[in-house]
């Protein structure tokens, strides 16, 4: 799912789920573990992985006993490349489209959060921000086609 709340603090946006899991996006100070880290914080500790497929855990033992090992993970940007081949040949793309589309959707309203500069509530089953036109005027952008009379 999405994160619920977003809310901005200088570079870094603290995200909320609605079960009370904390989702960090932050620009830098990560672990490098990818191009694009995510961390995410509960009441135990906190998980860090990014698009190398490795994972870092705090404390150590918050994985066990499960064993999370590195995933063979392209080069991230091979993924333009996958998916054009994919419109191409109309073939699935490797990465799942659901959790991929719910990945970017967090992604953009956190951008949303940080260009407004204040905290937003958000609802994942709408993909809007309630009751904030302003912040639901930058989903997306203006059309650029224009109509030939």
């Amino acid at each position: 799912t999405t994160p619920v709340e977003y809310v901005p603090d200088g570079g870094t946006i603290h995200a909320r789920y609605a079960d009370g899991v904390k989702l960090v996006m932050r620009p830098e100070g990560w672990m490098g573990l990818g191009t694009c880290p995510v961390r995410y914080e509960g009441d135990e500790g906190w998980v860090e992985t990014g698009d190398s497929g490795r994972v870092a855990t705090h404390p150590a033992n918050l994985a066990a006993p499960r064993e999370i090992g590195p995933v063979d993970q392209p080069d991230p940007t091979a993924h333009i490349v996958e998916f054009l081949e994919c419109v191409r040949s109309r073939r699935a793309p490797a990465g799942n489209a659901r959790v991929m589309s719910q990945s970017h959707i967090a992604c953009q309203a956190a951008g949303v959060a940080w260009q407004l500069g204040r905290s937003l509530r958000f609802n994942p089953a709408t993909d809007e921000f309630p009751d904030d036109g302003e912040a639901n005027g930058l989903r997306s952008r203006a059309s650029r086609h224009t109509r030939r009379v």
